[in-house]
Order: C-alpha cells, then structure tokens, then sequence
C-alpha cells in the first residue's frame, strides 16, 4: 500500500508539471471511496501476457503468463534502489495516462523487455526483444512462449 501511495503521489506531481489534461472517459478512473481516486496508467512502450493468458513453461507445466508479469514488475519496483519516477507521456485511446517509469535510472519498461517479461510495443523496445529472444530470457525460455497479448485479446473478446 505504501509503494501504491508513493506511485501515485509521484504521479499527481509529474501531471502537476505538465499541466492540466482532460480525460474522455471516467473509467479511466477507479473510485476508492468518497473522497479518494485513483489514476489508471498504462508503462509506454511495452505490452504484458494478459491475467489468465496461458503458456507453457515446460512441455507438462502450464503457468498464468499474465500473473507472472505482473508479479516480475513488483519485485522490480520493490527490489532495485533508487527513487520511484513516473513521467506522463501521453493519454491512449483507452483513456489510460501513459507513462514511463523509471526507479531509480532504471527504464522500467526496457528492462520489462530485456528480461523476457514483456512484449515490445510496436518497435519501442525491438532491438531489447529481439535479444531476449535471443537469450532465451524470461518467456523466451519457455516450452511454449505466449502469444502476442494483442492477438489474445482479439482472441478473448477484450
């Protein structure tokens, strides 16, 4: 809850030196109760297994590829040193404030990439990717890898 707190607080700041922006859409936002929001920002440049997206990481071992995403991304941003940094970048066509993440000066979004974790967006991060793949690193090493998350959501109706 403190990392959360923190992440938002460094985000309202960071929006707070850009200026004020309009958001189309309410969804964007999640309610916490009567007198609290939050933001939903989307780390630009990369694309992550959804929750629930399968693969397999060994020839009898099915994983939530999603899950493991995730879980990659809160160890990193509790496990490097360094301050949090959130830079808005740009509002998406869902809505979503785009940003890059920094901790200390470590690209959050790069590094997602260059550890097999994550996808790159379009060509943001492709010469990382491509070298994860290389490397066998993170999904790359798996029996199965995932599908690009895109193609799983079309897919899946999301």
């Amino acid at each position: 809850m403190k990392l959360f707190t923190l992440c938002l607080l460094l985000s309202i700041n960071a929006l707070a030196n850009i200026g004020n922006f309009i958001l189309s859409s309410e969804k964007t936002l999640y309610i916490v109760d009567g007198d609290s929001i939050s933001v939903q920002m989307r780390i630009k440049g990369i694309d992550t297994p959804e929750i629930k997206q399968k693969c397999r990481k060994t020839k009898f071992q099915v994983v939530d590829c999603g899950r493991l995403a995730k879980d990659y991304l809160k160890q990193v941003l509790k496990n490097l040193p360094g301050e949090l940094l959130i830079e808005p970048v740009s509002i998406d066509y869902y809505n979503r404030i785009l940003v890059k993440v920094y901790k200390g000066n470590v690209d959050i979004g790069k590094l997602m990439v260059e550890s097999g974790m994550a996808f790159s967006y379009k060509d943001a991060y492709r010469q990382e990717e491509d070298l994860a793949k290389a490397k066998k690193l993170g999904f790359w090493g798996f029996h199965t890898q995932p599908i690009q998350p895109y193609k799983w959501r079309k897919m899946n109706h999301r």
